[in-house]
C-alpha cells in the first residue's frame, strides 16, 4: 500500500467506489418492520411468513419464542423489502382473526 494508504476494503464498503456509505446494520432504508402482537403460542414463523406473504415480499419473520418451551412468547417482527408492503399488510392484517385471537399489527420503533 502506498502513500499509507492501505489495501484492505471492508465487506461493507465493497463495490461502492468512491461512496463510502457501507450497508452496516442499518439495512435497506426503504424496508419496513411491523411489530405483530396477539400472537398465538401455537403459531410458527412458516405460519405468519404464509400469512403476510400474502400481502407482499417478506423480507424476514422474526417468532419470539420461550428459550425452556420453545412456545411462542405472543409477538412478532415482520420486515417487509417495502415501505408499502408493510402499509397494505397494516390495512389488511390488522385487526384481523387469526388461531382464535385478533392481531395486532403496527409500524416497530427503531432500534435505539
Amino acid at each position: 500500500a502506498q502513500g499509507g494508504r492501505s489495501a484492505y476494503v471492508p465487506p461493507s464498503l465493497r463495490g461502492k467506489e468512491g461512496d463510502a456509505k457501507g450497508k452496516g446494520k442499518g439495512g435497506n432504508p426503504d424496508e419496513a418492520s411491523l411489530r405483530v402482537t396477539n400472537v398465538s403460542e401455537d403459531c410458527k414463523e412458516g405460519d405468519l411468513q404464509d400469512l403476510f406473504s400474502s400481502v407482499g415480499r417478506v423480507s424476514r419473520v422474526y417468532l419470539a419464542k420461550d428459550q425452556l418451551t420453545g412456545a411462542s412468547r405472543g409477538f412478532a417482527f415482520v420486515s417487509y423489502y417495502t415501505r408499502a408492503d408493510a402499509e397494505r399488510a397494516i390495512k389488511k392484517l390488522h385487526g384481523h382473526g387469526y388461531d382464535n385471537l385478533i392481531l395486532q399489527v403496527s409500524f416497530a420503533k427503531p432500534r435505539a
